[in-house]
């Protein structure tokens, strides 16, 4: 599964329990949600109600010695520090 998403990806579980991926590629799609909670099984569910026309939305379920990450100020500063290169909205 590595070799598919990358260690980055994978790195999420560092803080999190639990990953959700819900993803529209166009707006005629299907959208769809990846969820896995680690050790090598995941489930791919169709979603009815995924507002995005296209797009993805990554959802962490957070471990409770992580909350520190709900803060909008740390989010904000992680996302600045890492992703400036980065062309497209975050």
């Amino acid at each position: 599964m590595i070799g598919q998403f990358g260690v980055g990806f994978y790195s999420a579980y560092l803080v999190a329990d639990k990953l959700a991926v819900y993803s529209r590629s166009c707006e005629t799609d299907e959208a769809n949600v990846w969820e896995s909670s680690a050790g090598g099984t995941f489930t791919v569910t169709a979603v009815d109600d995924f507002e995005m026309a296209r797009g993805t939305r990554l959802v962490l379920f957070l471990k409770p010695d992580n909350l520190e990450f709900c803060e909008e100020k740390k989010v904000k500063d992680i996302i600045k520090k890492h992703s400036e290169f980065i062309n497209f909205e975050i």
